[in-house]
């Protein structure tokens, strides 16, 4: 059954309080935040989550580290940047990099472009806040979903795309132009429940202002529509789920940053020497956050988050050294 607006707002209530109980320190003590932030005019919003390397010791303060900045999924409408504490823990401990979550306000009583805007600045503040001990070379941005979308739409802005060393995409929202009776059409077995299904539909119509009809093709709402090549960074993680409606869409974006370039086959993908395309075989949307509902797809789906979270770390660990 389709959420209405309402429903939406009681069950953000829901998932916030649920996910801030689930990550607090006494449930989840090994995936703690070092430390959090509210940066300056933001107090509307939850703390950014800050995450050094546990490996850092008092010799090594002057170091400088790489610089993630994570932005959560949840349909522009739930969770708060608490919900990627197991991975942006997971990336400072294995990149040996710097990770901040970063928040945005949420539909429907914030219509877009109010959560663009809120990356653009909490990046643009991440950036300049001269205690993090990071390299200003080494900078991505990376995001899940909603999150993905955001950042794929961040990275373009004039202020934050000069900052970027590569941005990082899990199963992003990348066109808003196609149908969902063709999205749900481009899934490879119609028999599979779709995770989003109707309720894309909801999501799309309280995320945007009916009043103010935005087009489809801003970039701020669909980024594939870039108008060049140069908008984004050239080294592209774009990762997807075969059984999600949005995941060729995020192909598509893929074939269309790699702009005709020679690709490498790969087993599940393509690369070329800076755009690489991942699919995530057997999951649905969002599979690394939610358990399956028998034993046999739970391990399944442990064993694709485990080497999905490796390979993204795997080709974060060869942007930054290529930076």
């Amino acid at each position: 059954m389709a959420l209405q607006g309402f429903q939406f707002i009681c069950l953000r209530a829901f998932v916030n309080t649920r996910s801030l109980i689930l990550r607090s320190s006494w449930l989840s003590p090994t995936t703690q935040p070092d430390y959090t932030k509210v940066y300056e005019g933001r107090a509307d919003l939850f703390a950014s989550r800050i995450f050094v390397p546990k490996s850092i010791s008092e010799d090594s303060q002057q170091h400088r580290y790489p610089l993630v900045i994570c932005v959560h999924g949840g349909g522009f409408i739930v969770n708060n940047p608490s919900f990627d504490d197991p991975l942006a823990r997971y990336l400072a401990d294995t990149v040996r990099c710097i990770a901040v979550s970063i928040d945005y306000r949420k539909a429907p009583q914030n219509k877009f472009p109010a959560a663009y805007n809120d990356i653009v600045k909490q990046s643009l503040a991440v950036i300049n806040d001269t205690d993090l001990p990071i390299d200003l070379q080494m900078v991505v941005l990376l995001g899940s979903s909603a999150g993905g979308n955001l950042i794929l739409a961040a990275a373009q802005h004039p202020e934050v795309r000069p900052n970027l060393t590569g941005v990082l995409a899990l199963y992003p929202l990348c066109d808003l132009v196609p149908t969902f009776a063709d999205k749900m059409a481009s899934r490879p077995d119609p028999s599979v429940p779709d995770f989003l299904g109707s309720n894309y539909q909801n999501v799309a119509k309280l995320y945007l202002d009916q009043d103010e009809h935005p087009s489809f093709t801003d970039t701020r709402l669909s980024p594939t529509h870039f108008v060049d090549r140069k908008d984004l960074p050239d080294n592209v993680l774009l990762i997807g789920t075969e059984h999600d409606l949005i995941c060729r869409e995020a192909e598509v974006m893929a074939e269309k940053l790699a702009n005709g370039s020679q690709q490498t086959g790969t087993e599940f993908g393509w690369r070329t020497e800076s755009v690489q395309w991942h699919q995530v075989k057997g999951q649905p949307h969002a599979f690394d956050h939610f358990p399956a509902k028998t034993a046999e797809e739970e391990q399944e789906r442990l064993a694709a988050k485990d080497s999905t979270y490796k390979l993204m770390c795997e080709w974060l660990k060869s942007t930054f050294a290529r930076a």
